[in-house]
């Protein structure tokens, strides 16, 4: 071993002195040992290395290293043909089975592909269980009115304002914000149709008010100004068309005919739009795109089914614990709108206009009524917004669907303003529809182990051996280095 000096010398003397000196000491035990010598450079900056290096003479002279030969090691794998192409088997044999090996191994790695292909996708198995309940929870029932503003309210501003009328049931609502300096919101809770008046009849079981058992709660929607019934207590005990809820609706206002909100020009509607949905979902806009209708001089009975849906929050299907879908859309909806928008109107929430660090007022002018109005007229009336635009909403991994099945009845000629409404269950039955995951890790493991056991004879303890053959072969190639840098000492 040669080591360079800082005065460029070879350091081999060095080690030729000591050995001189350790030869003298045997001849003579009585000399003591001279003091060690200076040393410079790399000597000097390592002091150990000359001790590490007799310490690795030593191993490969005496240690198990002299004893090691990668070839043996590697022929020892419990593997079929292993023995055959690294013992002393003839050449064309070991061909033969390098070829085997060479082509078991590619169909097993793509059977291995394939199986960590799938447990990528996570698949998942749907479970649906008919499930008896001794309460179910109520939904919430939205009712506006499609006659969207109530006309004797306009008619009576317009005086107030002094504006003319177009025609007897034709209104452009626009001109009356700013009268009495009102902005829209406040012109809607003007304009609005008042509850006690449309919903003459409301009972919740035999003799039972709706009032004593929940609340009418004002709602603004892309529809007007609507109303929500929400019982105090969600569940309930009893089911059947007359031990639920029961609404008589009456609309005897003249016919308004709005230029907005897409409505012809002269041509008004009559009915009522609904929407039976969770209490955490939002009415805004699913009344006007998932809403039934019900004109009048009909009675409709909605017998509800309940289904609760549990699914799994996996990487390809994410959804929200506690989240909310169908509020996610009307923010986006919202938002949508106000991109293109400079006020705001009533339905539309200042947490969803502000998103972007947007600050946006209702809005307080005839024109900017009448333009902004177009714009929400422009997204969801004429198809230039869809819900498939909002894809950063993420379903919810939690959810209740309300699936309705009606039958409709015609009321006597004497009733045609006014509409009946049941909404009940048959039965305390529901559906629970999980989702559980088809295809585990314990699944992915079987299948490769079967796959690699089956193509190659491959296991757990085969891995253990490749890993000792390995490690035997790299220990057996130090040997042969080390034997080498002591050769050339």
């Amino acid at each position: 071993m040669f080591f360079i000096e800082d005065n460029g010398q070879v350091g081999e003397q060095r080690f030729a002195d000591a050995d001189n000196i350790k030869t003298d000491n045997q001849k003579n035990t009585n000399l003591p040992l001279p003091p060690p010598r200076p040393s410079t450079g790399i000597s000097a900056a390592v002091p150990d290395l000359q001790e590490t290096m007799c310490m690795l003479q030593m191993m490969s002279v005496d240690g198990p290293l002299a004893e090691l030969k990668p070839k043996p090691a590697l022929s020892a794998i419990s593997m079929p043909g292993i023995a055959n192409i690294f013992g002393e088997a003839h050449l064309t044999r070991r061909i033969v089975w390098i070829l085997v090996i060479v082509s078991a191994f590619v169909i097993a790695t793509i059977q291995v592909k394939d199986r960590v292909e799938f447990y990528s996708s996570t698949p998942v198995t749907v479970n649906v269980r008919v499930t008896m309940n001794d309460t179910l929870r109520f939904p919430v029932l939205t009712i506006c009115n499609k006659n969207s503003f109530n006309m004797s309210q306009i008619r009576m501003l317009e005086a107030e304002a002094g504006l003319g009328r177009n025609s007897k049931s034709e209104v452009n609502i626009s001109q009356l914000v700013g009268v009495r300096g009102m902005d829209a919101k406040q012109l809607w809770d003007v304009i609005a149709h008042d509850p006690d008046q449309i919903i003459a009849e409301c009972w919740f079981g035999r003799n039972v008010s709706c009032n004593q058992v929940g609340r009418w709660t004002k709602v603004y929607t892309y529809l007007g100004v609507c109303y929500s019934f929400i019982r105090n207590e969600t569940w309930v005990k009893t089911t059947g068309s007359f031990n639920n809820l029961y609404v008589k609706l009456k609309d005897t206002e003249m016919e308004c005919s709005s230029l907005l909100w897409g409505a012809k020009k002269g041509e008004g509607e009559r009915g009522w739009k609904m929407l039976i949905h969770d209490l955490r979902d939002s009415p805004v806009v699913d009344v006007r795109t998932h809403g039934s209708t019900l004109d009048n001089g009909w009675g409709k009975d909605i017998r509800i089914y309940l289904r609760e849906f549990r699914t799994l929050n996996v990487w390809k299907r994410p959804c929200l614990k506690n989240g909310n879908y169908s509020k996610c859309i009307e923010r986006c909806f919202v938002a949508a709108a106000a991109d293109r928008m400079t006020c705001r109107l009533p339905f539309m929430d200042e947490i969803s206009v502000g998103y972007n660090h947007r600050k946006m007022e209702y809005c307080n002018t005839p024109d900017s009524f009448w333009n902004n109005s177009k714009e929400i007229d422009y997204l969801l009336v004429y198809g230039h917004w869809a819900r498939n635009s909002c894809s950063h909403c993420q379903r919810q991994c939690n959810q209740d669907f309300y699936i309705a099945y009606t039958e409709m009845t015609k009321m006597k000629p004497s009733e045609n303003k006014i509409s009946k409404l049941r909404v009940f269950y048959q039965d305390f039955t529901f559906d629970e529809i999980e989702e559980s995951a088809d295809y585990g890790a314990v699944s992915l493991l079987c299948d490769i182990g079967g796959s690699l056991g089956f193509l190659l004879g491959f296991s757990v303890l085969t891995v253990c051996e490749i890993v000792d053959a390995i490690v035997q072969t790299c220990l057996s190639s130090s040997r042969r280095l080390i034997n080498k840098c002591r050769g050339m000492n």
